[in-house]
């Protein structure tokens, strides 16, 4: 066995006792280090400059007592067994210096105990000094494990015997509690709603770690959907439960939405067309098993215009509203109604109003007249409704329908579209008389932000007072030169409009198209400043939207625009992002702060995989660099979740509302939707697709 070297302090005014005591312990295996001092100057010395293993100390000492060097060895912080050597001793006397703190004590006469006395205090030490260790180890572990848990955004709680014993800020404000000292001796239960209690109570009795959702309550008396994970775990020596509780409302509101939309007809908040299907599929299936009888009621509506301009294109939403109410006011609760078509309805009659479905047929027509008639819209042709008893031998639910499907009526003659040489004429009196309209399409945050963002479009009005979209008449415009004025009166109508909405309070942000030939336009920016100086708009509230191929194909002037106007506040986004490999690059360092991606990108995501590798790569791209993703062309429920699943940041579509002149989209909805409120906000959007 390697020998251990033994730092040995020795207190003896005799140098000979004190050579007999290194000699008795010479026979162990140690290599000793000794040094004697024979007074408290000596001692208080030796303490300060070296550290020691052991102390031996003389009982009878001239100048030292026996208690001063226990007390100074307790000053100096020194743990080294201390042992007494004395040439006689009693019992009532070695209990005296055991008690002051001495490890032992030993006749002079009988050296040979002091090898194996300071080998078990050497031990004994060394123990100690391990249980030390481990405290501290301990307690460091305790203080980081406080820290962690005081640190974390979620909210951790402990609790013993269904009472909490502790929690971390974030539990405490989760729940509206002060402190820790509020919550101590609160059931763990008064936190769940009356509703989950018994489950809740299931559940922590037995504990798995797996999360589960339940209804909690706050000090206020709030409620809100609460995800919690519990699992056992011993604390101070008792068996207790850690529990991770995460508010997931906005997470149910975002699946309530999803499973509502997917069902669900936008403007008029009936079923949808899909929805209706499968609800008759159903009926049918109940049918040909010798189910109840159920009847199918079919509505068209005719096409419509409001008294006043023609073609007013909020007439036909209206019409929709009205009718979708009359509907409902007829049929009841009774009846699955869905909106089917552009002016097609629909309604699955129960067992007991199929046996009157003739005169709900008459009601419903006769209720559809009426409420046109009180809001007072002129529709060219009346309502048809038509109605029928499921038949066991019907072939499925969309030969059904189509079996009442009545013919349409004859399409109305094309309207007469200008000639290439008639354009730039009738471009250059609308701008003279100011005949555009804007209109505006919402942009809708996947995560409710609060927030009101319109994409802003731009409409000629015709000289019958239709309405000519962009698609139409930017061409014409850019070949003769006339495309960039378009834009200033764009921005000048859409900037006052926008300063108008936000002195109503209202939280709105306007993307405002522009031409490829507005960016060489060197007035558009004095057009944006000056409008923004007269309306005391900020910059902030306007994003300007440039096509991918217009800046990479004009990059110096995209970027001498974005800087003009980037001075103003203004933010930007690019249009239709991932058709130019090279966009990319030229994007990383600009002042980009959205991409609108690829209307094809959405529209082929449902069943194309190849479309959704395409779209999850573009998706990766952008989020590389920082940018925010607007998916547009959203037609479907089923789109809309694949690009939930991507990461897509904003959606924007014709399955939310088509642009209209009327700024009327619910976006409080998004951020108030829960699993327990009706979701009502697509009930009050405009004109579906």
């Amino acid at each position: 066995m390697e020998a251990r070297v033994l730092r040995l302090l020795i207190v003896d005014a005799s140098p000979d006792d004190a050579e007999a005591a290194f000699a008795a312990l010479r026979r162990g295996n140690f290599l000793l280090k000794p040094e004697r001092v024979q007074d408290l100057a000596g001692l208080q010395q030796a303490l300060a400059k070296s550290a020691w293993d052991a102390v031996i100390c003389e009982r009878a000492l001239p100048r030292l007592k026996i208690e001063t060097v226990l007390e100074t060895l307790h000053r100096a912080g020194c743990d080294a067994p201390l042992v007494v050597l004395t040439r006689d001793f009693t019992d009532e006397e070695m209990l005296a210096l055991v008690r002051a703190g001495a490890r032992d004590v030993i006749r002079k006469s009988r050296l040979g105990r002091l090898l194996p006395a300071l080998e078990r205090e050497l031990a004994v030490a060394a123990e100690r000094a391990a249980h030390r260790a481990t405290l501290k180890a301990l307690e460091e572990m305790r203080q980081k494990h406080r820290a962690v848990v005081e640190g974390a955004r979620e909210a951790i709680c402990y609790s013993h015997e269904g009472m909490h014993i502790d929690a971390n800020r974030a539990y405490l404000e989760l729940f509206e509690y002060e402190s820790t000292a509020e919550l101590e001796g609160v059931p763990l239960t008064d936190l769940i709603d009356k509703s989950d209690q018994g489950r809740f109570k299931q559940y922590i009795r037995k504990p798995d770690g797996a999360p589960q959702e339940f209804v909690a309550v706050r000090r206020s008396g709030a409620r809100f959907h609460a995800e919690i994970a519990a699992a056992p775990i011993t604390l101070n020596g008792e068996a207790c439960l850690q529990l991770f509780v995460a508010d997931v409302s906005k997470r149910k509101a975002a699946e309530t939405r999803l499973q509502f939309l997917n069902q669900r007809d936008p403007l008029t908040g009936l079923y949808n067309r899909a929805h209706f299907l499968r609800a008759l599929e159903e009926a049918l299936a109940g049918v040909k098993a010798g189910g109840a009888a159920r009847a199918l009621v079919y509505v068209a509506l005719p096409a419509s215009h409001a008294n006043g301009p023609p073609a007013d294109p909020a007439a036909a939403e209206r019409l929709l509203l009205l009718a979708a109410r009359a509907l409902n006011e007829v049929f009841g609760s009774g009846a699955t109604l869905a909106r089917i078509g552009d002016r097609e309805f629909a309604a699955l009659l129960d067992a007991a109003q199929t046996d009157r479905l003739s005169a709900l047929c008459d009601a419903a027509e006769r209720a559809l007249k009426q409420h046109i008639a009180e809001a007072n819209v002129n529709a060219s042709g009346g309502c048809r409704v038509a109605g029928v008893t499921l038949d066991a031998g019907a072939q499925g639910a969309e030969a059904v329908l189509n079996a009442l499907y009545a013919a349409e009526a004859a399409p109305a003659a094309p309207a007469e579209v200008p000639t290439a040489v008639e354009w730039p004429a009738r471009i250059r009196a609308a701008l003279e008389r100011g005949a555009f309209r804007l209109v505006y399409q919402p942009i809708v945050h996947l995560h409710g932000d609060g927030g009101e963002l319109f994409e802003v479009l731009v409409r000629m009005v015709a000289d019958d007072g239709t309405l000519i979209p962009a698609g139409e008449f930017m061409p014409p415009a850019e070949a003769a030169g006339l495309a960039a004025a378009i834009d200033r009166w764009v921005v000048r109508h859409a900037i006052r409009a926008l300063a108008e909405l936000r002195r109503q309070k209202r939280k709105v942000t306007f993307f405002i198209n522009l031409s490829a030939a507005g960016l060489e336009d060197v007035e558009l920016a004095v057009t944006t400043q000056q409008a923004l100086h007269e309306t005391q708009l900020k910059g902030k509230y306007v994003v300007f939207e440039l096509d991918e191929a217009a800046f990479t194909s004009r990059p110096d002037a995209a970027l001498a625009f974005m800087r003009a106007a980037g001075r103003l506040g203004c933010s930007f986004c690019i249009d239709n992002f991932g058709r130019a490999l090279d966009a990319a690059h030229r994007l990383r360092e600009s002042p980009v702060a959205y991409l609108k991606l690829d209307g094809a990108l959405a529209r082929g995501v449902v069943r194309d995989p190849v479309a959704q590798a395409s779209l999850k790569a573009v998706v990766e791209v952008a989020k590389s660099m920082e940018k925010k993703t607007i998916a547009k062309s959203v037609e479907s429920a089923e789109a809309l979740s694949v690009l939930w699943t991507f990461g897509i940041d904003y959606v924007q579509g014709h399955y939310f509302q088509e642009a209209d002149s009327e700024l009327r989209y619910d976006f409080a909805g998004e951020a108030t939707l829960s699993s327990e409120s009706s979701p009502q906000w697509v009930a009050s959007t405009g004109k579906s697709r």
